[in-house]
Order: structure tokens, then C-alpha cells, then sequence
């Protein structure tokens, strides 16, 4: 049995370590993409690139739902063959739906300059870019919902590598073509043609993964359908606000101010969501349908074993980074960006967009508990009252040109998001609960990763060598992070303080 139980924790470790090497991965190609995009097509084209780059963010979100139900539904249905026929039916009715939807807004994006007249700022070219950005931004949304689908069955490996894979051969096409012809036309292209042959190749894992369920008739039935989008009501409600509050700042940027600043206002966001893309995206995929899973079982006691090592873990690998990134941004900026001008408008709001950042990754763990009791209801209200207040807040500071107040629109918006997810959670599993859930994943965690990386601070300084200067801080807080891992999970546990 010890050895059993072994094996099971090594192999937990390998399948997390996937997550992590996939997502660093991805994310270090697009770091390493988007100053190449920034040089090849000069300030203003650039600007172009982020709000469609933007665009996609949005739609990666703003999903109609289908991504978190169709993986919850997976993650549920795992090891049961029975349960798993109606979720893939339900992932590929969900395919259909983003087909129809891009194919919708091609059909009436190309033939636009025919409708709208020839007095409008409108042309074939721009309906062709419409009709690619739509055709794109349903690829990626398709292939999102497969890479969740595999975490959700445990295929952590070929979620990971072909996440990987498909983001670096898109970025050095993209590359290549910007390099022969830099315009917005042949950014899209080549985005679309990748990503059309990743999303193939990426389905067919996991169909596989999940059975090779044969394609039944009535995939396309229209009662089916209307249920699929009944369900998806709340959730798209919920997505939609979220995705609009935190996607559409570089369109409202560009509208208000300029195209140069939305390219500056687009890397600092980039810089600063570095630890929530890197760090804590692969902890949420390992650890969301683990608690779904557990909910759906009725299994208290896992639920909250897992969701005290998800959070403590999270914290840890966050705030690090994130003091890092924004104490020693001087230094770091001028690496990732060494010709890019305009590093002062990008240090001007990065800061306050790394606290709201690693502040929003922390409320992972109440997202995913709620969305596991169902309660999409009370998701979809506190995300549409928060998106149109953060809207309005950035709609009015944009007018007046104030960046920084913009973006610390933006760190009230997190904040918001995370007190409205907590107090939810306190009325379904009670305050005292709460309270000793946040004192043990929360308090603990952070005062050992700010002292860690204090300490750290303070063993170097800037007269070292540069590597040394910003590595050991954050190293440093690592250690901070993992004594808090040992400390509220193996103590505890010895302690029998888990099954309280």
C-alpha cells in the first residue's frame, strides 16, 4: 500500500510538473513573440495586433460558458464510460455552436461594404479581418475546451505538450510571415492556419482520451441544443462580464487615447499577468476538477484537503513572483523589452496591475467550489455588477487620459471580485470555516512569502551581479512558500487537524 500510495504521489507530481513545463512554455514563446510582433510592424500596426490579440482574450473567456461545463461535465463523467457518451456529445454539439457562430459573423463581416455603402470607413479587407479574427477566436475557444477536457480525464501530458507546441509553431509562423509581409492581414492568416491544424490534432487526443465514443445520431438536435444553451445562460452571463471587464480595456484604450498607448498598455498587462498565466493557471487545471470531482462525491474531507494544498500552493506561487516582477521592474523590463520604447508608460501602471493580478489568482479556488455546487446564478450577478462598474470607471478615466487611475480601476475590480467570492462562500460553508480556511491558505502562506522575500532582498543588492539581484529574492520566497506548504499541510495532518 505504501508503495501504491507512492507511485500515486509521484505520478501526481509528474502530471502537475506537465502542467507547469506545458504552461511555462507557452507562455515564454508568447513573451518571446510579442517584442518581435512590436519591431516588425512598427507602433501603431502593433496597436492593431494587441487589441486582436486582446480580442481573442476575450473570447477565451467570454465562451458562452461552454469550456467550464463542458469540462466539469467531463471531469465528473471520468472513469465512467456510461456518463462519459452524453459529455462528449456535449463537447461536440458545443464545436458546432462556435462553427455557426464564426461562420454568422463571417457571412455578414465580408459583404459589409455592400450593406454599409461606400461613404463607410469599410472595405473587403476589413471584412476579410473580421471574418479571420472571428474564425480564429472560435479555434482557440474549440481548442481550449479539448486541452480542458484532457486535464479533466488526467491526460496532463498531451494537454501540456500540444498546448506547447501549437503556441510556439503559431508564433514562429507568425513570425516568419510578419517577416516577409508585416501587416495585420498576414498576422491572421497565419494565426488561422495554425490554429485551425492544432485544434485537428488536439480534438482527435481526446477523442480518443475519452473513448472514441462513436458519432450517434441527433448530434444536431434542435431540443438538445436549446438545452446546452439553457445551461450555458448564467455561466455566459458570468463569462461575458469578466471577459468584457478584462479584455476590452486595450479597445477602450485605443479609443480614448491612442493605438501607440493600447500597444504600451498591452505589454504592461502582459508583463504583469506573467505569474497568473505561468503559475497559477497549471495549479488551477491540476486542482479544479479534483474539487469538482470531490463535490460531486460528497466527499467533505477531500474537498477540503485539496483545496487548502491548491490554495497554499497558489499563494506561493504567485506573490513571489509577483513582488519580484514589480520591486525589481527596472531591471526586468529592459531585458524582456531591451529596444522597445515607451518602457515608461508600461512601468507607470505595471505595478498596480501585478497587485490585481496575483489578488485575482487567489480567488481560484472560491470560482471553482461555486461552480461545483452550481451556484452559476450568484457568479453571473457578481461578474455583471462589477464588469459594468469597472466599464464605466474605465470609460470615464480613459477620457480623461489617466492611465494609472485606469488601472487602479482595474485592482478595485479584482478586489471586488475577490470579497464578493469570499462572502458567497462563507454563507454556503459558514464564516468559521471560512476564517480558519483563510487563516491556515491565505495569512500563513503570505507572511512566509514576504518574509522570504525580504530576506532575500536583503542578502543582495543592486551593486550584485544582475542575475543574483533578481533571482534570489524570488528563489528565496520560494522557500518561504514551501515552508508554508509543510507547515499547513504534513504538520496538520499528523496533527489530525485536516479532518476538522
Amino acid at each position: 500500500m505504501n508503495k501504491l500510495a507512492n507511485r500515486l504521489r509521484l505520478s501526481g507530481l509528474l502530471d502537475l510538473a506537465s502542467l507547469f513545463a506545458g504552461r511555462i512554455g507557452g507562455i515564454l514563446v508568447t513573451l518571446l513573440f510579442i517584442p518581435r510582433y512590436d519591431r516588425l510592424l512598427g507602433a501603431d500596426v502593433f496597436g492593431a495586433v494587441s487589441v486582436v490579440l486582446s480580442l481573442q482574450a476575450f473570447f477565451l473567456v467570454s465562451d458562452l460558458g461552454l469550456a467550464t461545463l463542458v469540462s466539469r461535465d467531463t471531469a465528473i463523467a471520468r472513469d465512467d464510460p456510461v456518463a462519459m457518451t452524453p459529455a462528449v456529445l456535449t463537447r461536440r454539439r458545443a464545436e458546432w455552436m462556435l462553427a455557426g457562430i464564426a461562420v454568422a459573423i463571417a457571412c455578414v463581416g465580408v459583404p459589409m461594404p455592400l450593406i454599409a455603402g461606400a461613404a463607410a470607413p469599410w472595405s473587403f479587407a476589413t471584412g476579410g479581418n473580421v471574418a479571420m479574427v472571428a474564425v480564429l477566436a472560435a479555434t482557440l475557444v474549440a481548442i481550449n475546451i479539448a486541452q480542458l477536457c484532457l486535464n479533466a480525464v488526467g491526460r496532463y501530458h498531451q494537454s501540456a505538450g500540444s498546448g506547447f507546441l501549437g503556441a510556439f509553431v503559431r508564433g514562429a509562423a507568425t513570425v516568419a510571415g510578419l517577416t516577409a509581409v508585416p501587416s495585420l492581414a498576414s498576422f491572421l492568416v497565419v494565426q488561422v492556419v495554425v490554429a485551425l491544424a492544432h485544434f485537428l490534432v488536439v480534438r482527435r487526443m481526446v477523442e480518443r482520451a475519452c473513448g472514441n465514443v462513436p458519432h450517434l445520431p441527433g448530434l444536431l438536435d434542435r431540443t438538445a441544443l436549446m438545452a446546452l444553451l439553457r445551461r450555458c445562460v448564467p455561466l455566459t452571463l458570468y463569462t461575458l462580464a469578466a471577459a468584457a471587464a478584462v479584455n476590452l480595456d486595450k479597445s477602450i484604450v485605443s479609443a480614448f487615447v491612442s493605438l501607440e498607448t493600447a500597444g504600451r498598455y498591452f505589454l504592461a498587462t502582459t508583463y504583469a499577468m506573467v505569474p497568473v498565466a505561468v503559475l497559477s493557471g497549471p495549479l488551477n487545471s491540476y486542482f479544479a476538477p479534483k474539487i469538482m470531482h470531490a463535490v460531486h462525491a460528497g466527499d467533505v474531507a477531500a474537498e477540503r484537503r485539496i483545496a487548502t494544498t491548491f490554495q497554499t500552493i497558489l499563494i506561493c506561487a504567485v506573490v513571489g513572483p509577483s513582488l519580484g516582477l514589480g520591486v525589481q521592474m527596472e531591471w526586468w523590463l529592459p531585458l524582456w523589452l531591451p529596444n522597445a520604447s515607451g518602457i515608461t508608460a508600461v512601468m507607470e501602471v505595471a505595478p498596480i496591475l501585478l497587485a490585481g493580478g496575483a489578488l485575482s489568482a487567489t480567488g481560484y479556488y472560491f470560482t471553482t467550489y461555486l461552480i461545483a455546487v452550481g451556484d452559476n446564478a450568484y457568479l453571473a450577478k457578481l461578474s455583471v455588477a462589477c464588469g459594468i462598474a469597472v466599464l464605466g470607471a474605465a470609460l470615464f478615466f480613459a477620457s480623461r487620459q489617466d492611465m494609472r487611475a485606469f488601472a487602479t480601476a482595474y485592482f478595485a475590480f479584482y478586489a471586488a471580485g475577490f470579497v464578493g467570492l469570499a462572502v458567497r462562500s462563507a454563507a454556503l460553508k459558514g464564516a468559521g470555516a471560512l476564517g480558519t480556511f483563510l487563516l491556515r491558505a491565505y495569512v500563513v502562506p503570505l507572511v512566509l512569502v514576504a518574509g522570504g522575500y525580504a530576506v532575500g532582498h536583503m542578502m543582495v543588492g543592486p551593486a550584485a551581479p544582475l542575475p543574483l539581484f533578481l533571482l534570489v529574492p524570488m528563489l528565496s520566497a520560494g522557500l518561504g512558500g514551501a515552508a508554508a506548504l509543510a507547515l499547513l499541510s504534513f504538520v496538520p495532518a499528523r496533527a489530525g487537524l485536516l479532518s476538522r
